[in-house]
């Protein structure tokens, strides 16, 4: 594979030929000449690595420097969207100015100043949560099995990363069997990620992105960098309104632009973004 992160997308088709393409220079052009821009991002997986325990999660050496010194452009709006809390993620980025930050999939908007507000869901959809959180726990028992299980305001999610093949492959069919009838009510959704199963209500990452969309003019560089499936629908609903970049070791098709490898690719990227912004 090219050392580029420059690729085309719509050629990764399995082979391994990839075409060159301009889309990211042709991005930080605009990038340089826009007076304002806004940088939407995942945590996990794309600006820290995955961990077994979550709390010892912390973003990639050098990107935390990087995410400051565009802050201090005051040219580029900021936002975190992630799976986790929201203050979760805050603690662990340990940015000196805590960013926008939308948590549980956009089920948490985490403002700047530290006020947060929530998705309220209906009583229905917290009474199936409930329901299939006990029989996951009554699944585990059965198998024996110790798992991480996510216990979210707005979703139940398990994890199975560092499993043997064949115990990841029974808990992701046993997880499937149980979720799936709880999926296919009104509101709800089943959504399988790297290394879990997560059955959740309410908004996805796209809905936050449109409602960030909202705030932002038509002509500004947005850019939204994400690794997992969950990223899909944020880079769905950003559209041709930007540029959707995948940040993972391996490529997955989707509907990226472009693809970087993190760490060093990521931080060249981030580099790159704060030379076009800064004065």
């Amino acid at each position: 594979m090219p050392a580029s992160i420059e690729c085309d997308v719509d050629a990764l088709d399995g082979s391994e030929e990839l075409r060159p393409i301009d889309v990211k220079s042709e991005f930080l052009r605009s990038l340089a000449s826009a007076r304002q821009s806004a940088l939407l991002l995942d945590y996990d997986g794309t600006l820290a690595p995955f961990r077994v325990d979550p709390s010892k999660v912390r973003p990639w050496g050098g990107v935390v420097n990087l995410l400051e010194a565009i802050q201090r452009s005051e040219r580029t709006r900021l936002a975190i969207i992630t799976g986790r809390p929201a203050r979760d993620v805050a603690m662990q980025l340990g940015l000196r100015h805590t960013p926008e930050i939308w948590g549980l999939h956009g089920a948490e908007r985490l403002f700047a100043d530290g006020r947060i507000e929530s998705e309220s869901l209906p009583l229905q959809q917290h009474q199936s949560l409930d329901s299939a959180r006990a029989g996951l726990y009554a699944m585990m028992r059965e198998l024996r099995l110790s798992l991480r299980v996510e216990e979210k305001a707005n979703a139940v999610a398990v994890h199975w990363r560092g499993k043997s093949t064949h115990t990841t492959g029974l808990i992701q069919q046993r997880t499937l069997s149980l979720f799936r009838p709880f999926a296919a009510e009104i509101g709800m959704t089943l959504l399988q990620f790297d290394g879990g199963i997560e059955l959740r209500a309410g908004r996805n990452k796209g809905d936050a992105v449109r409602a960030l969309l909202k705030d932002l003019p038509a002509n500004l560089p947005i850019a939204y960098l994400g690794d997992d499936a969950t990223d899909e629908d944020a880079f769905q609903a950003l559209g041709s309104r930007g540029l959707c970049v995948l940040v993972r070791r391996e490529w997955r098709p989707g509907a990226a632009q472009l693809w970087l490898r993190p760490p060093v690719q990521l931080r060249e990227f981030l580099s790159e973004w704060l030379r076009a912004v800064q004065p």
